[in-house]
């Protein structure tokens, strides 16, 4: 496995023996009604299927697997329109812009790392936030398997007192509680089988605390399975939708909203495992996560703390 550049997109990523697996697109290249920010996609499993979908039709503001908010300070880092109670979802000019700064890639053996700095400014330029990201990339001992982490440290920017991070079910829509690291899927089978510890199907996951989510879809013809798993220390509920699109992520701002100081960072992580299969119990999915090197066993002390 081996950090590997696209020099069509011009965006780092990941591939083995040649073969992509996942493209980091850093070249802001999306309108500023999709709040342009890196993202990875198109992450592939090891069989070639394509388990991210970034501009859809239905959502173009969804980009593959990225981290994005609904509203920071009042600036929407997430894309699309912004709801408000008294006017519910309108497009206001008041989109971010997520920029990178001083990022470094490196593999050691089978492991692979990219990780540095990410501006998050407002429309207006201001530098709102100021992160620590990281992306590591791992083999697997399962067969036509590999394994994510994606890692992060939020702070205020300088001269900026404190975050306030909302979502629009805080703001009174109901069930819309996105925002924080967030998987858009692509349109496989009408019916994806989703498993978490609360039981089967969206509507169990929704919202729920469970450690880990599976999704399994079809993509032509074949089963592929992504795998996500939070930090048990500190489980967000899970967002997920099914019906329109499929995506999920853990919610940062689910019911009320999350404040951020300069002594109390906003601390974001999800694992996933990207299997190409089936994976039909919630046995078989807590087996494919303790293999993965984040979770298996104890870290090393991750450097974006």
């Amino acid at each position: 496995m081996a950090i590997h550049t696209s020099s069509a997109a011009a965006a780092p990523g990941f591939s083995v023996q040649g073969q992509p697996l996942a493209t980091h697109c850093t070249g802001l290249r999306q309108p500023a009604t999709s709040a342009p920010r890196p993202y990875l996609h198109p992450v592939g499993s090891l069989a070639g299927a394509i388990v991210t979908e970034a501009g859809p039709a239905d959502h173009p503001h969804h980009l593959g697997l990225s981290i994005a908010f609904s509203d920071v300070n009042g600036t929407n880092f997430w894309g699309g329109s912004t709801f408000t109670a008294a006017s519910g979802s309108k497009l206001l000019a008041n989109h971010g812009t997520q920029v990178q700064q001083g990022w470094q890639s490196s593999a050691v053996g089978d492991t692979g790392e990219e990780s540095g700095g990410v501006s998050w400014q407002s429309d207006s330029g201001d530098e709102l936030a100021v992160e620590h990201r990281r992306i590591q990339y791992f083999p697997h001992p399962e067969p036509g398997t590999w394994s994510l982490s994606l890692s992060s440290v939020i702070r205020p920017g300088a001269g900026v007192e404190r975050l306030v991070v909302s979502s629009s079910a805080v703001k009174g829509r109901a069930g819309a509680g996105y925002g924080g690291i967030f998987w858009r899927f692509p349109h496989g089978s009408d019916h994806p089988s989703i498993l978490s510890d609360d039981g089967s199907g969206a509507n169990a996951a929704h919202g729920s605390l469970s450690p880990w989510l599976s999704v399994t879809i079809r993509l032509g013809g074949e089963p592929v399975t992504v795998v996500l798993a939070q930090v048990p220390e500190h489980l967000l509920p899970w967002f997920i939708r099914a019906e329109g699109y499929l995506g999920a992520g853990p919610a940062v701002a689910w019911s009320e909203p999350a404040h951020v100081d300069p002594t109390a960072p906003l601390r974001l992580a999800l694992h996933a495992v990207i299997h190409d299969g089936p994976v039909p119990t919630a046995a078989r999915a807590r087996e494919l996560l303790q293999q993965h090197p984040r979770i298996s066993r104890p870290s090393s002390p991750d450097r974006t703390s």
